[in-house]
Parts: C-alpha cells; structure tokens; sequence
C-alpha cells in the first residue's frame, strides 16, 4: 500500500510539471509570446550597445588624455 501511494505520489508532481511547463513553451510559441520574445532581445541588444559605446566614448577620452600628456598638448 505504501509504495502505490508513493508512486502515485510521483505520478501527481511529474504530471503537474508537465502541465505547468507544457504552458510555459505554448505561451512562448503563440505570436504574442514570440513578440515578446522579440521585444526583450531588442531591448536587451539595445542596452548592450548602449553600454558598449559608453565604454568606447570613455575609454577614447582617457587615451586621448594620455596622448596629450605624453606629447605635451595641453600646455
């Protein structure tokens, strides 16, 4: 008795699972998921290149620095 109420135990939280997940990937595959899919890599490319070219501009400013010093520029 004990093991049939085991397993059917198991049985009840591995078909949760399967019923939970199962929404999970037929919400990601409609259209509406895959927009929202398509606006968070847009948003999230768009911050990566933001912080990119931030880096860039700071990163150009301080050799930039150093180049004047170095020739003595800034005189």
């Amino acid at each position: 008795m004990g093991k049939r109420l085991f397993w059917f135990a198991v049985g009840v939280g591995v078909a949760a699972l399967v019923v939970v997940k199962g929404k999970e990937l037929y919400h990601r595959y409609t259209p509406k998921g895959v927009v929202e899919q398509l606006e968070k890599a847009r948003t999230d490319a768009g911050s990566w290149i933001g912080e990119f070219l931030s880096t860039m501009g700071d990163a150009m400013d301080e050799r930039e620095g150093e180049l004047r010093e170095a020739l003595g520029l800034d005189r």
